[in-house]
């Protein structure tokens, strides 16, 4: 057997010249902390080049400026800001703020028990839920993303915090059994298919149950969150018969689920973890390993104006997220930008695209 070849040499951040080692953080510098590179940085570039990196981003990371970096992360990955119908719109951005400027960890964003308002003061969220999860618990989140069935609360969530999309791989996130959906979320098929809804196009028509498996663990989630955000008691998951598909009364969603007791519930499963609301799923996904890699992807979307659809390596974002986490076991927002922009991968494919473009 022959021997495997040896691995590429590492990339050498270090030896970057003064002026490609300026370019690297100007690219970043502006909407990460939303200025230019100061004197001072741009001195320490010019005599330390590459090796000046580290320690200005390291920096950055206690910056001031990070949390309004933050604030705009949020905003943009939620496209949530201003105020409309009497809802603060800002609520994810100010909680995004709080959590970096009081160094805490980036987790905090959706496991929080408070919401923060304009002037950083700790307040309740808006939803009347009995429980909060940071900003996933903001009817700016819930309003924005409020769709039939709760299938676009779903998606966000899952885009935006552990960074998928349906169909996941089903050993992150499990399959509900088909026997506990309604019957057009059972088909893998169109000889499966009985609903004639689902066979005149809703959702995936045949092939329903590949992604509405999963979809339905998340939506019960939201299944007492009304379209205005507002999360109901008494809100039963039910199809209401005199209304569009997937949608249940007094503005609420109809659940994924068949059996009217456990449509009216939001116990669910997320990840493969048993929760009993919204709340207890932020605190597994936050535990999650992939919700660190996420947060470095989501940076990485921030600093470089990658497109959600642009791949990239999952490896790198393992990487990323682990040396993150031997800071500490649930990294802040500074040391996930500390190992993101260090990460010599991470340099050279920016300074490749600098000079022409990646293929």
């Amino acid at each position: 057997m022959a021997p495997s070849a040896p691995p590429p040499p590492s990339y050498d951040v270090s030896a970057l010249s003064a002026g490609d080692a300026q370019a690297y953080l100007s690219l970043i510098v502006q909407p990460v902390l939303g200025r230019v590179l100061s004197s001072s940085e741009r001195a320490a570039l010019s005599t330390g080049g590459g090796a000046a990196i580290a320690p200005i981003i390291r920096a950055w990371a206690t910056a001031p400026e990070l949390a309004e970096g933050a604030r705009r992360l949020i905003q943009q990955k939620l496209s949530v800001s201003g105020a409309r119908d009497g809802i603060d719109f800002e609520l994810p951005g100010h909680l995004a703020a709080y959590v970096v400027a009081h160094d805490l960890p980036w987790s905090t964003l959706i496991t929080a028990d408070h919401c923060v308002s304009a002037e950083g003061i700790s307040i309740p969220c808006d939803t009347g839920a009995p429980y909060t999860a940071g900003v996933l618990t903001t009817r700016a989140f819930l309003v924005s993303r409020s769709s039939r069935f709760n299938l676009t609360r779903s998606s966000a969530l899952v885009r935006t915090f552990i960074c998928r999309k349906y169909p996941i791989d089903e050993a992150l996130q499990p399959r509900l059994p088909k026997e506990t959906l309604i019957p057009m979320f059972r088909a893998v098929s169109a000889e499966e298919q009985t609903d004639p809804r689902a066979q005149s196009g809703f959702g995936n028509g045949h092939g329903c149950y590949t992604c509405h498996g999963q979809f339905s663990a998340h939506a019960q989630l939201f299944v007492k969150f009304d379209a205005q955000g507002r999360w109901q008691a008494d809100a039963d998951g039910l199809q209401d018969p005199a209304g569009e598909l997937g949608r249940s009364t007094r503005g609420l969603m109809a659940s994924h689920l068949i059996d009217p007791l456990a449509a009216q519930e939001e116990r669910s499963q997320v990840l493969g973890t048993p929760v009993e609301n919204l709340a207890g799923a932020a605190r597994v996904i936050a535990a999650s390993p992939v919700f660190a890699e996420c947060a470095a992807r989501n940076l990485l979307e921030l600093a470089l104006g990658l497109d959600a659809a642009t791949e990239v390596d999952a490896r790198l974002l393992r990487d990323i997220a682990v040396a993150a986490r031997r800071q500490g076991p649930d990294p802040t927002l500074g040391q996930l930008l500390i190992e993101t922009f260090t990460h010599p991968r991470v340099v050279e494919a920016t300074m490749k695209s600098l000079v022409g473009g990646l293929p």
